[in-house]
C-alpha cells in the first residue's frame, strides 16, 4: 500500500449524479447490488480524512473515497470493479484480513506498514486499518468495509520514547559497570565487554601512560599509549590475536586517528576507508594487511574526556557482514564513552596513586636490617586487595650495641601515598631514636613528642620489642597497637599482656614497658591489625583465632608465617597485612 501525506485534505462532496454513475458502473462490472446504506453515508465517507473503501464478497472495490485513492496513488475510477490485490500489489496481508472478516463476521483491527509512491525518503510508515463485514437486511453477506488511518507519528513517537528509555538504561548500565571498580584495567574491560558484541566486533581502550605519553598532545604527534583492555566478538579470525593483548604499549604515528582524537578531542569515524587512508591512519603502516584479512571495514575512535582533557580513547570496529557506523551509532557510542570516561578517569587516578604508594611501601619494606646476634627474623607483607588503598604498614629490625635487637611493627592511620610517606617518616624517626639506646617506653615517648612537634598529619600505632638474647630478656611497649604473639619452647602461643598507650603523633605520651622472660628458642610474632580485624566483627575474635593458631616455636619461620596467613589472612583484604617473626637462637652469641 502506498503512503499518504501526514494530513490528507478533506475530499470534496461527490455530486449525486457522480455517485449514481459509480453505482451503475459497479453493477455493470458484475459486482452485485450496492446496499443503499452505503450511499446514505456518502457525505460522511467522502469528507473524512480517513481512507475508506467498500469491497464486495470477492474483494472488488465498490467504493473508494478520495483519501484512499490518494493513498494508493491511483484515481478512484481505476479502483472500482477491480480486486484489491490487482490494484495494490503487495496487499496480500490486508486481503487475508478482509477474507477472514467476510468468513467470520468478526471485525478486525490491524497495523501495517508500507511506503507511498511519492515518498522521497525510503523510510517505513504505518497505518491502522479497521475491517467489518457488511450484511443486507436479510443477512446476505454483501462485502466488507475498510477504514484506514495513518498512525506513523504516534508509532514514531512511541518508538522514540522506547529508544530514549533504552538509551537511558544503557547509559545507567555503563556508569554502573564501569564505575563499580577502582581498578583501571577492570573498568576498561567493563567498557569493552559492554561494547562487544552488542555494538561492535572489536573494541579496545588505550590510555595515557606515565611510561609513555603522559598528557594528550595539543597537536597530532606520535604517541605511546597503554592498551588497558580489548575484546573481540566470537568467530573473529586468528590474525586478530596479535592486536588483542592488553597491557602492552601501543605506538600511534602522528597521522593516526588516535593522535587526531587525542589532540582534537573529537571522535573520528571511518566507514570503508581506502588503503591509502588506512596506511595513513593506522597505528603502524604494517597493519593494513592485517585489517584487510580481518575484513575490518569500519572503525570509530572516541576520546575519553575527563575535566575537559582526554585520558585515553576507545577504538571500536566492525567487520565482515556487520553494518557501517551510522550517525545514530556514532552519537550513541559518544554518549557511552562520555559516561564511561568519568569512571575510567577515577580508576586511572586511583590506580596510579595506588601503585605509587605500593612501590613506596615495597621500597621501604624491601627487607628489615640485619638483627643483632642470637636472633633470626622473617617477614611478610601483603598489600590490600583490589579496590582497597595501600596503607602505611611497616616493620623493621635494628641491631643495637651489646648484642640487642629492636623489633618494630607499625601502622600509619589512613591510606594512599600520604600514608606511605608518613610511614617513612615514622620509620626513620624510630630508627634514629633507637640508636640512642632508649628503653621502649622512653623511645615511644620521644617519638610521640617529636611527631607532634613536627605536626605530622597522620598518627600511627606501633609496637616495640627489645630483644636481649644474652640476658634472656625482652622488653615490650605499645602505642595503640595489637599485642605480639609469644611462643616459648614447649608452651602454647599467647598474646603478650601489655599496657596500651596512645598512638604516636597525638602528643599525649604515657607509655609503659613490660619485661618478659626470653628463654632461648622463644618466638615472637608482631603484626598489623589487617591480620585480625574484619568488617562487622569484633577484633577480639581475630585475636583469639591467632592465639589458637597451630604455631610451634621450633618450626621454620617461613612456615610459621605461611601457617598464620593461611589461617587468618582473607583472600581479598581491605587492609594491608604485615608480619615480622623473630626467634632467639638456642645458643645465642655472647657479646664481647
Amino acid at each position: 500500500m502506498t503512503h499518504p501525506r501526514l494530513s490528507a485534505p478533506s475530499a470534496p462532496f461527490l455530486p449525486s449524479g457522480t455517485l449514481r454513475e459509480l453505482s451503475e458502473a459497479a453493477r455493470a462490472a458484475g459486482t452485485g447490488q450496492v446496499p443503499d446504506e452505503r450511499w446514505t453515508a456518502r457525505r460522511f465517507l467522502d469528507g473524512t480524512p480517513a481512507a475508506v473503501a467498500v469491497l464486495d464478497a470477492d474483494l472488488r472495490y465498490l467504493y473508494v473515497n478520495d483519501t484512499l485513492a490518494e493513498l494508493n496513488g491511483l484515481p478512484v475510477e481505476e479502483h472500482l470493479g477491480r480486486p484489491m490485490p490487482e490494484v495494490i500489489p503487495g496487499s496480500g496481508p490486508s486481503a487475508e484480513v478482509a477474507r477472514e472478516v467476510l468468513r467470520t463476521g468478526l471485525p478486525q483491527t490491524v497495523v501495517f506498514d508500507g511506503r507511498a509512491p511519492d515518498d522521497k525518503v525510503d523510510v517505513p510508515r504505518w497505518w491502522l486499518g479497521a475491517f467489518h463485514r457488511i450484511e443486507g437486511e436479510d443477512g446476505e453477506i454483501l462485502g466488507v468495509a475498510a477504514v484506514v488511518m495513518e498512525v506513523t507519528d504516534g508509532i514514531r513517537q512511541r518508538e522514540s520514547l522506547r529508544r530514549a528509555q533504552e538509551r537511558l538504561e544503557l547509559l545507567e548500565e555503563t556508569a554502573a559497570r564501569v564505575g563499580r571498580t577502582l581498578d583501571a584495567a577492570e573498568a576498561c574491560r567493563a567498557l569493552t565487554d559492554l561494547l562487544v558484541p552488542r555494538f561492535a566486533d572489536y573494541a579496545a581502550v588505550d590510555v595515557l601512560d606515565p611510561e609513555g605519553t603522559r598528557r594528550a598532545p595539543a597537536t597530532p604527534v606520535p604517541v605511546r599509549l597503554r592498551r588497558m583492555a580489548v575484546a573481540a566478538a566470537p568467530g573473529t579470525p586468528e590474525p586478530f590475536t596479535p592486536v588483542t593483548r592488553s597491557g602492552e604499549v601501543i605506538f600511534h604515528q602522528a597521522s593516526s586517528s588516535m593522535s587526531q582524537v587525542l589532540a582534537g578531542h573529537k571522535p573520528v569515524v571511518l566507514n570503508r576507508p581506502d588503503d591509502d587512508t588506512v596506511r595513513l591512519l593506522a597505528p603502524t603502516r604494517q597493519r593494513l594487511e592485517r585489517y584487510r584479512t580481518l575484513e575490518l571495514h569500519s572503525v570509530a575512535y572516541l576520546p575519553l574526556m575527563v575535566g575537559g582533557e582526554p585520558v585515553g580513547a576507545v577504538i571500536v570496529g566492525r567487520r565482515a557482514d556487520s553494518p557501517e557506523f551510522t550517525p545514530d551509532d556514532a552519537e550513541l557510542l559518544e554518549l557511552l564513552t562520555a559516561r564511561a570516561a568519568t569512571g575510567i578517569g577515577h580508576a586511572l587516578r586511583y590506580t596510579h596513586e595506588h601503585e605509587t604508594a605500593l612501590e613506596m611501601q615495597r621500597a621501604f619494606l624491601a627487607s628489615p636490617r640485619i638483627p643483632g646476634p642470637g636472633v633470626e627474623i622473617a617477614s611478610r607483607y601483603l598489600p590490600a586487595g583490589r579496590g582497597a588503598e595501600v596503607g602505611g604498614d611497616w616493620f623493621d629490625a635494628v641491631a643495637l650495641p651489646s648484642g640487642r635487637t629492636l623489633l618494630v611493627v607499625g601502622d600509619v592511620m589512613g591510606h594512599g601515598v600520604r600514608a606511605a610517606a608518613a610511614m617513612s617518616e615514622y620509620r626513620s624517626l624510630l630508627r634514629a631514636l633507637a640508636l640512642q639506646g632508649l628503653a621502649p617506653d622512653r623511645l615511644l615517648t620521644e617519638a610521640d613528642r617529636t611527631a607532634h612537634a613536627l605536626d605530622l598529619d597522620r598518627v600511627a600505632t606501633c609496637v616495640l620489642v627489645l630483644l636481649d638474647p644474652a640476658a634472656e630478656l625482652s622488653v615490650l611497649a605499645t602505642a595503640g597497637h595489637v599485642p605480639p604473639l609469644v611462643v616459648r619452647p614447649g608452651t602454647a602461643p599467647e598474646l603478650a599482656d601489655l599496657p596500651v598507650g596512645p598512638p604516636l603523633g597525638t602528643g599525649f605520651g604515657g607509655y609503659e614497658s613490660r619485661h618478659c622472660p626470653l628463654p632461648p628458642g622463644t618466638l615472637l610474632l608482631a603484626y598489623t591489625d589487617g591480620l585480625v580485624e574484619r568488617r562487622g566483627e569484633d577484633i577480639d575474635t581475630g585475636l583469639t583465632a591467632l592465639a589458637h593458631a597451630p604455631v610451634a616455636a621450633g618450626n621454620a619461620l617461613p612456615d610459621i608465617l605461611n601457617t598464620v596467613l593461611d589461617r587468618l589472612a582473607p583472600a581479598n583484604s581491605e587492609d594491608d597485612v604485615t608480619l615480622l617473626a623473630a626467634r632467639t637462637l638456642r645458643e645465642p652469641l655472647r657479646p664481647r
